[in-house]
């Protein structure tokens, strides 16, 4: 497996990755959707244990038009797990992330030598947006693995012309329907897998074939792509039972995610602004703030790199290397390019993109390893990786730094994480929750305060979604729906949870300093306490709508309040 040095140190990133999630997954909150994700998961299961008669998981909330990809297997894994059922999620999750690491590596690795694949291997370990997703993420994070496995497969495919092995095909499709399974969007891998092999088409016409040899190719390419569908749509129908209950639930999922009813305004430079009508430089700002800054100057570097190769030696571009680096290079652009144009509802920073990391990785370390084959002397070469090492070095700090809340991070172009605050979204994901129920829990038994047995609990407010914090309640306190109810509140900081006036800050998370969520002291304040901040309290209600559905169970009438509490 590992054939040179290069290799050996891609194993070690790898095998670092591997032992930080072991070592840490249970150390992590609980983000918002993650409730209603495991009771889809609990849902599908059932429906399963029915034969096929319980379908309450297709009239969950939204969920069906979503796939089971990683619920399902969740849901198995818990019954299994000697964990609870967040830290097993959080394993699982972790693990698809470490593969999208691996998948990543023998990416850049096909595409650049071994040198390339363990640049790419450390440049996407050490990245925050990355990295820091990876437990909490059940969707962007596993669709980024799969489209990374997607791409890695269509380059092997690539090089298998003009005879594609069987095998490939069918490990393509199978990748496929499961990405398709996390997220409908996975059919992108489809264009993903093509324009590798019509590269090569364009590379053979530019060679000189003729059109009957260019159209038997076509034929052998469009049989193998068949046999990956059929393989893909078999996974579908055990990932994604809805989908294939009626013939059009998948083009009824994909117009649903292409005009997705999120109506809330999303926090960009300062400015609050509709989800609907954000900026084209939404993506790419945030794309180019999110990420350490190795990682840009390798981007910077690329494109450098890029605009010559366009200018003095475009012969090269048809070549095996020169396609492999445009197939990679689409993959990575053309969402980016694709949002700037058409400008799709957004939300949450760029976490609905992380699936272009990979291959920007890719890119970067491709640019960073030619600089280093082009330099002559011994001592620039030292220079160059000394660079690169301290470059790397940085955001370990950072990740190190904001523990266990590392997505929240921005570079110092954006000022860092304190500078970002107030600028754009940091917790949208509301992981800090845990440590603020926490940290309350013992400053109340410090002071006294936690009520008893048989005391009447506290009430608490929970501005997020509620089980990120009622999760780690102990039974003196309890969660309440209304802020005027409560005696206690726990709070994300963003723009819409509420500030009564006149309540006392019992205490803060921060990272770096930045502020991520709060507790405040509402016992002190009068009669109408809610006057003050009721009006934002219901735009909070109104804006976690949906994660208040998946609180319950369907029949359930009232929000469960007996949640698994982990330690």
């Amino acid at each position: 497996m590992f054939a040179d040095g290069y290799d050996a140190f891609a194993g070690l990133v790898i095998g670092g990755a591997l032992l930080a999630v072991c070592a840490t997954f249970r150390m992590y909150g609980i983000a918002w959707d993650e409730q209603g994700e495991t009771v889809y998961g609990r849902l599908l299961l059932r429906y399963y244990g029915s034969w096929l008669q319980d379908h309450a998981a297709f009239e969950f909330v939204n969920f069906r038009y979503y796939g089971g990809g990683i619920e399902l297997p969740a849901a198995i894994l818990t019954r299994l797990s000697p964990f609870d059922e967040y830290a097993t999620r959080h394993l699982f999750c972790g693990l698809i992330g470490v593969t999208g690491i691996v998948a990543t590596w023998r990416l850049a690795r096909r595409v650049g030598g071994s040198r390339t694949g363990a640049l790419a291997a450390l440049l996407l370990t050490v990245c925050p947006a990355f990295y820091g997703h990876i437990f909490i993420n059940a969707r962007d994070v596993p669709f980024a693995t799969g489209i990374t496995l997607c791409l890695l497969f269509a380059l092997h495919a690539q090089s298998e012309l003009p005879r594609i092995s069987l095998r490939s095909a069918l490990l393509f499709g199978m990748t496929l329907g499961w990405t398709i399974s996390v997220r409908v969007g996975g059919v992108l891998g489809i264009l993903f897998w093509l324009v590798p092999l019509a590269l090569w088409l364009g590379a053979r016409l530019h060679a000189g074939a003729s059109g009957r040899e260019l159209l038997g190719h076509a034929r052998h390419i469009a049989g193998r792509l068949i046999a990956a569908l059929a393989l893909a749509y078999a996974v579908i129908a055990v990932l994604w039972p809805w989908a294939i209950q009626s013939p059009l639930n998948p083009l009824r999922a994909l117009s649903m995610f292409s005009r997705f009813p999120f109506d809330a305004n999303v926090l960009f430079e300062g400015r609050l602004i509709p989800a609907r009508a954000l900026p084209a430089s939404y993506l790419p700002e945030l794309i180019v703030l999110k990420q350490p800054e190795v990682l840009l100057a390798g981007l910077l570097l690329a494109s450098v790199f890029a605009v010559y190769a366009l200018r003095h030696t475009r012969s090269l571009v048809w070549q095996p290397p020169g396609l492999r680096v445009a197939s990679v290079a689409f993959v990575a652009l053309f969402p980016i390019a694709y949002f700037v144009v058409a400008r799709p509802v957004a939300y949450n920073g760029m976490r609905h993109f992380l699936f272009v990391l990979p291959p920007l990785c890719v890119l970067a370390a491709l640019a960073f390893s030619r600089l280093f084959s082009q330099l002559r002397q011994q001592t620039w070469r030292y220079a160059l990786g000394l660079s690169i090492g301290l470059g790397c070095a940085w955001p370990v700090h950072a990740l190190v730094e904001l523990f266990p809340d590392q997505y929240v991070y921005f570079n110092q172009l954006a000022g860092g994480t304190a500078g970002a605050q107030g600028q754009f979204e940091l917790d949208y994901w509301g992981t800090s929750l845990a440590e603020a129920t926490r940290r309350l829990t013992h400053t109340l038994q410090e002071r006294g305060e936690l009520p008893q047995a048989g005391q009447r609990p506290l009430k608490v407010y929970v501005c997020g979604n509620v089980w990120s914090a009622a999760t780690f309640f102990p039974s003196s306190l309890a969660p309440v729906e209304r802020l005027e109810d409560a005696d206690l509140q726990i709070a994300i900081d963003t723009f819409f949870c509420p500030q009564p006036a006149g309540s006392r800050r019992v205490l803060e998370v921060t990272r770096a300093g930045a502020l991520l969520s709060y507790v405040n002291d509402l016992r002190r304040l009068p009669a109408d306490k809610s006057a003050s901040g009721f009006a934002q309290a219901e735009r909070a209600k109104a804006l976690g709508a949906r994660a208040a559905e998946t609180q319950r169970l369907p029949g359930e009438r009232k929000p469960r309040v007996d949640a698994p509490k982990s330690n």
